[in-house]
């Protein structure tokens, strides 16, 4: 194009000096007019000529920064998007990012026999936001360097505390090891996070002598085992159960935290017979790809003042690829102290995918306890219930996931469980439980 306009140019330039010889034959003005107009006409070309050329340059500038930036994202540059939840990741895999909110509301209806005062029976209904989270999980300058940091809201108040900060640093090709604040890992039940339950919560033996007892606990672990490995194993030395959010002293000098609490230790043990361990990570058989069959067990001391108390659990796990699930424990507490206490529970439930977005469970559990409360030292728990999983043939899994159960306390409760619907009535309880749960 700019080679057109210079030649229109020069030809321009010829007619003019044309012009000029034949001004001795036409009057001078009409001349004059002539001169005036193919002048005009040049300022325009050589306008647009210089326009053409600044386009051009300004074309092979974007150019050259488009095949930068393209070898830039080749050679380290940074990728994002979704799998099984929204990531950043560097292009080596040493660095990564996985934001995650996870939020459950609840419906509870809960219908206790003689619970007034007056002897008159009590029913309390309503709802709450059971559990309402957000966390970043991820990796940081190797792949092996692996972090979880995780807040939880309150019930009651909305405030929002730390639940989970830990770094996990692979050191071999079967060990790791684990330094924070987290989740004691000695029974199954609590280890299988509270969006990956069976039922819309755990069971009164966990709320009571289990792994509701020990939660969080700040310390070191050492773990052993891999994704391939059917034998995973992992030793803890931490603050003694229960002791998240906490600073370095046994009490918080008022003795309101952990009073003389000294120190803990735990651990737990799993051998997999058969299936892959993605798919212990809950209790139901969806999305299984193979049969799955896990035996484990674990303990947990933890030393306060004078006082020593040892839990301990056994427990095993069974799926398969037809849709049924079943999972059994047992646990024990003992405690040591100036009177002996020993309290049993144990736990048994079951599960059938009779479809890909439904699914229906059973569970009983048990609870003996060493002294009565309210003159009773057993206490039964009967739960029947639904899930249904949303998306595409339930796609969604425990990502979106509505779930209703009925829950029979023949028994009542030995102490109010607001966490799973029970007040602490001790006579018999009837809790109907509706659930939402979102994560992403």
């Amino acid at each position: 194009m700019l080679g057109t306009v210079r030649s229109t140019i020069a030809a321009l330039a010829i007619a003019s000096a044309a012009s000029s010889v034949m001004a001795q034959e036409a009057p001078s003005g009409k001349i004059q007019d002539e001169i005036e107009s193919l002048r005009s006409r040049l300022s325009r070309l050589e306008q647009q000529a210089a326009s053409s050329e600044s386009i051009a340059q300004a074309q092979q500038s974007v150019a050259a920064d488009a095949e930068r930036r393209s070898q830039l994202l080749q050679s380290g540059g940074v990728t994002a998007g979704y799998d099984k939840g929204f990531f950043i990741q560097s292009s080596d895999g040493k660095f990564s990012l996985r934001p995650g909110l996870q939020f459950q509301f609840r419906n509870i209806t809960n219908y206790s026999e003689e619970a007034q005062s007056d002897g008159d029976d009590n029913i309390d209904s309503g709802f709450e936001v059971r559990r309402a989270r957000f966390r970043f999980d991820g990796n940081a300058f190797t792949k092996d360097l692996k972090y979880s940091f995780v807040w939880d809201t309150a019930r009651q108040g909305g405030s929002v505390s730390l639940l989970d900060a830990l770094v996990e640093y692979k050191f071999a090709d079967e060990l790791s090891v684990k330094a924070g604040q987290f989740k004691e890992a000695w029974t199954h039940e609590k280890d299988v996070s509270g969006f990956r339950q069976l039922a819309v919560d755990r069971t009164l033996v966990d709320a009571i002598i289990g792994g509701n007892v020990t939660d969080r606990v700040q310390g070191v672990a050492l773990i052993y085992g891999s994704n391939e490995n059917p034998l995973r194993a992992e030793v803890a030395f931490h603050d003694g159960a229960n002791s998240k959010n906490t600073d370095y002293r046994d009490s918080d000098g008022a003795g309101n935290t952990r009073p003389d609490a000294n120190y803990g230790v735990g651990g737990r043990v799993e051998y997999k017979f058969v299936g892959d361990w993605s798919a212990y990570r809950d209790f139901t058989a969806k999305g299984n790809k193979n049969d799955l069959f896990v035996l484990g067990g674990g303990f947990d001391y933890t030393e306060a003042g004078d006082t020593g108390t040892w839990r301990g659990t056994v427990d095993v796990q069974w799926e398969n690829t037809t849709g049924w699930n079943a999972y059994a424990g047992g646990i024990v507490a003992f405690t040591d102290g100036e009177d002996d206490v020993t309290d049993y529970g144990f736990v048994a439930q079951a599960g059938y995918l009779f479809d890909p977005a439904w699914e229906v469970f059973g569970r009983y559990s048990i609870l003996l306890l060493d002294e009565d409360v309210n003159d009773n030292d057993t206490f039964n728990e009967i739960t029947v219930g639904v899930n249904y999983y949303l998306g595409d043939n339930g796609s969604a899994g425990h990502g979106a996931k509505l779930t209703v159960d009925l829950v029979w306390l023949p028994d009542g409760s030995p102490s109010a469980q607001t966490g799973v619907g029970y007040t602490g009535s001790d006579e018999t309880q009837f809790v109907l439980r509706g659930q939402f749960q979102l994560q992403l």
